[in-house]
This record gives structure tokens, C-alpha cells and sequence, in this order.
């Protein structure tokens, strides 16, 4: 099994749209995808996504719109500023604010609270908070949101690894989301791989990077 660290997985990203120019917005969709594989829509008809503004959220966000397409109830929660937020992020937010009736930003300590009572009532919840750019202590409002994700008892689903978690070294920074699955992109990262129970809840997805990204940044096989 082939182990990427955050630095690894980033330079392989940025080789595969910058060098093969395979465009971001193919990759966040081949990523929701992925992640839909795993969810059973004849179990689970209400969800939450929890999403950050960066290339993670824009994931949870292309699931949203996917599960809104299939006529699911889907609640979506912000945190962060959409001013600051990836192109994909904005590309499926547009999408997104017309199929859904509301998008909840989350900002204050009344959003919060808001958020805490309305996920009481869904079936799944999708964390889309951090993916593997995560290298500091989660804190502020988005601490307070992982810790009202793990004291919702609803099922869990990170995409790419739980936030919180470092990607490299499996060191939690701060409180780390207790998914009941995680649906880790392309390959494994070395941070799930060091904690047995993180890993053990771990699948691998390919979201359509191509071998030669791959190849070049870990072993230098550059054509």
C-alpha cells in the first residue's frame, strides 16, 4: 500500500491539474462521487454537510448537489469565509444555492446553536470541515463545530480523513470528528494509516489522478 504524507499528497495534486492539466472541478466531482459509492440512499434521506471553504469543502458541497439531484433532503453548513473560499468551492455553492432552500452560514454562537438542534433531526452527517492542508490546531468556531459533530449520535462520514487529524503524522490537532467512515481520496494517508482506528474505518477511492502524477512525485519518474 502506497503511504502519502500532506506535502506528498498536495504535490501530487498540484502535478496532476498543473502538469497534466486535468481541471480541479473534474477531480472534486470524481471525489463526491466517490464518497456517494458509500452512502445507502434507500437507508439514510436526510443529511447534513458540515463544509469548510477550502478543496474539502468543495467536496462536501459537490456531494450535496449530487444528493440534492436525487431529490435527498440535504442541509448545508459553512464555516469560513466564501470570500477566501477554492474555485470549486464557489463553482458548487452556485449550484448548490439553487436546488437547496437554505445554506446556513455558521458565524456566531446563535448559528451554532442553530446547527447543534436542527442535526439532531437528520440521518447522516457529511464532514467536509478539513482535508490533508490541516497543520495547526484547530481552534475558534471551528473547534466548537467538531465538538458539536461528535456530540450529535448520528453516523458520521469524513471525506479524505476526519478534521482534526494531521495527515502526516496522525496526530490529532486538537478534537478530531469520530467518523464512522472515512472515504480517504486516491491514496492512503500516512496519518489514518498510524491509528489503528482511524484506518480500520478507512476505504480508498481513485478520484481519476493520473499513475504519472503519482510516479513523478514519489519516485521521480518524470517523462
Amino acid at each position: 500500500m502506497i503511504l502519502v504524507d500532506r506535502d506528498q499528497m498536495r504535490a501530487i495534486d498540484r502535478y496532476a491539474i498543473n502538469t497534466l492539466k486535468i481541471p480541479s472541478i473534474c477531480l472534486v466531482e470524481r471525489a463526491s462521487l466517490a464518497v456517494l459509492k458509500h452512502i445507502n440512499l434507500n437507508k439514510f434521506g436526510y443529511f447534513a454537510v458540515v463544509a469548510g471553504v477550502g478543496n474539502n469543502g468543495a467536496d462536501g458541497l459537490a456531494l450535496a448537489r449530487n444528493l440534492l439531484a436525487r431529490y435527498k433532503d440535504v442541509e448545508i453548513y459553512i464555516v469560513g469565509d466564501v470570500a477566501m473560499a477554492s474555485e470549486g468551492f464557489k463553482i458548487n455553492l452556485a449550484s448548490c444555492e439553487t436546488l437547496c432552500e437554505e445554506i446556513f452560514y455558521v458565524e456566531s454562537i446563535e448559528d451554532l446553536e442553530n446547527m447543534e438542534k436542527r442535526l439532531a433531526n437528520v440521518n447522516l452527517i457529511v464532514d467536509a470541515l478539513f482535508g490533508t492542508g490541516l497543520n495547526r490546531t484547530v481552534t475558534g468556531i471551528y473547534a466548537t463545530v467538531i465538538s458539536i459533530l461528535n456530540n450529535v449520535m448520528k453516523y458520521k462520514v469524513s471525506i479524505d480523513l476526519p478534521s482534526g487529524l494531521d495527515a502526516s503524522t496522525g496526530m490529532d490537532l486538537g478534537e478530531v470528528v469520530d467518523a464512522d467512515l472515512i472515504v480517504t481520496l486516491q491514496l492512503m494517508k500516512a496519518g489514518i494509516y498510524e491509528r489503528e482506528a482511524y484506518k480500520k474505518k478507512c476505504v480508498i477511492e481513485d478520484i481519476g489522478i493520473p499513475q504519472k502524477a503519482i510516479d513523478s512525485v514519489l519516485y521521480g519518474l518524470v517523462n
